[in-house]
């Protein structure tokens, strides 16, 4: 086993996400924008299902890469004629929402799980985790761009995931909602970053996690990528404590969504068996 590869899975039974993966989720969360680290801003969330760009690249879609995103901006900031370097973390995430630039949840979890993939197995998430198109066309599709095609329904699909215990549940793991939203219609998926159970409660078990996710309360700039944890005890995921932006219980968006969501379970990707 190659010394890098072995050093990643030595780390991550200690309970935490690490090494490129770990560093893809920081630079979500402090875009690659920006003069300085006071000045870069967490991704925003952008879902392409209203807009329905088709045939572009998958930056102006909610699937870049942090890199991609801070290089649209620039160019875009560029026709503008807009100066980025002296704007403030606060501006440049307006600007950003401004021409669309961000990333939704599956393509936040498609860029984490396929760096951690890689950091595992040596090879790209798509030979583990395949888009559920039908047809040649569909399927060619799905290996040039696995990003745009590999959604909450492929990562959730029993060829791609099995469902886990809570007991069982590790870093790079997933939670998956299945019929959230007013009209039980909306998916998501958050990444398992840490499990912690160190606590004085033997039945604790405290999930950590990464999402990209817009809350109604977030107004115009406050959404996008963030963290936060669930203090669960035994298997019962919806009775656990979400904590997410200092907010519990109904306060907390996350957790009404997956407390109104038809489905809630945790699975773990084929590459991380």
């Amino acid at each position: 086993m190659h010394p890098i590869i072995s050093e990643v899975k030595k780390r991550e039974k200690a309970g935490k996400l690490c090494g490129a993966a770990r560093a893809m989720i920081e630079n979500y969360l402090a875009l690659p924008l920006g003069a300085g680290p006071n000045a870069r801003p967490n991704c925003p969330y952008f879902n392409n299902r209203r807009r329905k760009i088709r045939g572009s690249l998958r930056v102006v879609k909610g699937k870049g890469t942090p890199e991609e995103i801070a290089e649209e901006a620039m160019i875009d900031a560029k026709f503008a004629r807009v100066k980025t370097s002296g704007l403030p973390a606060g501006k440049l995430k307006e600007f950003l929402i401004k021409n669309n630039l961000g990333i939704d949840c599956s393509g936040f979890a498609y860029h984490v799980l396929n760096t951690l993939c890689q950091e595992k197995t040596g090879k790209k998430l798509q030979s583990f985790v395949k888009p559920l198109r039908a047809g040649f066309i569909g399927a060619l599709l799905g290996r040039l761009r696995p990003a745009e095609n590999i959604g909450v329904i492929a990562f959730a699909d029993r060829k791609n995931s099995s469902a886990i215990k809570i007991s069982e549940a590790g870093p790079g793991d997933i939670i998956i909602f299945l019929g959230t939203g007013k009209d039980k219609n909306y998916n998501h998926i958050l990444v398992i970053t840490a499990v912690d159970r160190t606590n004085s409660d033997t039945l604790a078990t405290r999930i950590s996690y990464a999402h990209s996710y817009a809350w109604p309360s977030d107004g115009v700039v406050g959404h996008g990528v963030r963290e936060g944890e669930i203090l669960v005890r035994g298997e019962d995921l919806i009775g656990g404590t979400w904590k997410e932006k200092g907010v519990t219980g109904e306060e907390n968006y996350t957790f009404e969504s997956a407390r109104n969501a038809i489905e809630v379970f945790v699975r773990r990707l084929n590459f991380n068996l």
